[in-house]
């Protein structure tokens, strides 16, 4: 007895089974078909720099000596890295002290020697040695640079046909002592150095007169005598900028000297905003309406040898402070002024309105 109820027990685990297999089955043909969508996700690809950045240079052994130096006052003043050593630097004059007078250059140089060269920006930075912040600001702007040829931020194919040489430490004798100085190791102003016409005549003279003999403004005992503004005269000469830029500190101001707004146009016509100009306000606008003023030139000043002299627009960036806590806030508000100041061509066509005349007015320049 107990064997058939095992059985008949068994016989209908089994039944069961079978039928709930038939119900799961016919549950089966029973729904519906599932239309499976094949979901395409648009991953942004990696965007692989074209060069490697930071890679280390090989210097002559002056100015991997001289990198050693600007990398420990960095230190000092708590800028970070200057990746003195990973820049290609150019070197050909000393200081008064032996330190390598260097600039670097992006772009193709063979460009600028045609009939027809290039836009050309030159950048000056640490003609005073106790104004740190200009210095700390040329080499953000060497790093800026950096990043963007080697394709690590965009904007390369707009620097591609430019031409920029920076030189970051104008007059390293007096950036490298223990307390900075204005003036260089012989005790000269080398921006008020340069040959200008007037230097002869007015240069001593206005120094005693105006400026009381003053030691930190001294334009030396002769024009050109000496090697930072050498130095500076050969760069202008060898690149021949149509823009020179050059950062100071601390007069919170942006000056112009160059050529005239209203220069004339082919026909005689006085221009109201030509390219000088329009670049000008652009990078005042560009660094929330920073301050425009027009600043004299001196006997002996880059602006007045660049900029009156020989034609060449050049645009004084006066830094708020020479404070080395600042350098940050700095870049951040004069980065796009600069970058744009950069690829901002000289040579183009500007569409200007004639300036009106008024009766009896000479509209010649």
């Amino acid at each position: 007895m107990t064997r058939v109820f095992i059985t008949l027990i068994f016989v209908s685990l089994l039944s069961g089974c079978a039928l709930f297999d038939k119900i799961s089955y016919f549950k089966e043909e029973t729904k519906p078909p599932v239309e499976v969508k094949k979901i395409v996700v648009d991953i942004p690809k990696k965007i692989t720099p074209k060069l490697p950045l930071w890679e280390k240079i090989p210097q002559n052994k002056v100015v991997d000596k001289y990198c050693d130096k600007v990398e420990a006052k960095f230190r000092h003043w708590g800028w970070g890295r200057s990746r003195c050593k990973n820049i290609k630097w150019k070197n050909v004059r000393k200081s008064f002290l032996g330190d390598p007078l260097i600039w670097t250059v992006y772009g193709s140089e063979e460009l600028q020697k045609t009939a027809t060269p290039k836009d050309m920006t030159l950048i000056l930075c640490g003609v005073h040695g106790d104004e740190i912040t200009p210095i700390k600001f040329c080499f953000d702007i060497i790093h800026h640079i950096e990043r963007v040829m080697k394709g690590h931020i965009p904007g390369h194919e707009e620097l591609k046909d430019k031409l920029v040489a920076i030189a970051p430490i104008v007059t390293p004798d007096s950036f490298f002592k223990r307390r900075p100085t204005r003036t260089n190791a012989r005790g000269v102003d080398v921006n008020r150095n340069f040959p200008t016409k007037d230097w002869n005549k007015d240069a001593i003279r206005l120094w005693k007169s105006r400026y009381r003999s003053d030691k930190r403004r001294y334009p030396g005992p002769k024009a050109l005598s000496e090697q930072e503004t050498y130095f500076q005269v050969n760069l202008i000469k060898r690149y021949r900028p149509t823009k020179i830029i050059t950062v100071h500190a601390p007069l919170t101001i942006l000056d112009y000297d160059g050529p005239d707004f209203r220069s004339e146009h082919n026909h005689g016509d006085p221009l109201l905003a030509p390219n000088a100009q329009e670049l000008l306000v652009q990078m005042s606008k560009m660094s929330n309406d920073y301050k425009i003023k027009n600043y004299p030139f001196f006997p002996g000043s880059l602006g007045n040898y660049a900029g009156n002299e020989r034609n060449i627009p050049t645009y004084t960036l006066e830094l708020p402070t020479s404070d080395n806590r600042n350098h940050k806030k700095y870049w951040a508000k004069f980065k796009k002024a600069i970058h744009s100041a950069i690829l901002h061509d000289m040579k183009k066509e500007v569409e200007v309105a004639k300036r009106p005349s008024k009766e009896g007015e000479n509209t010649t320049h």
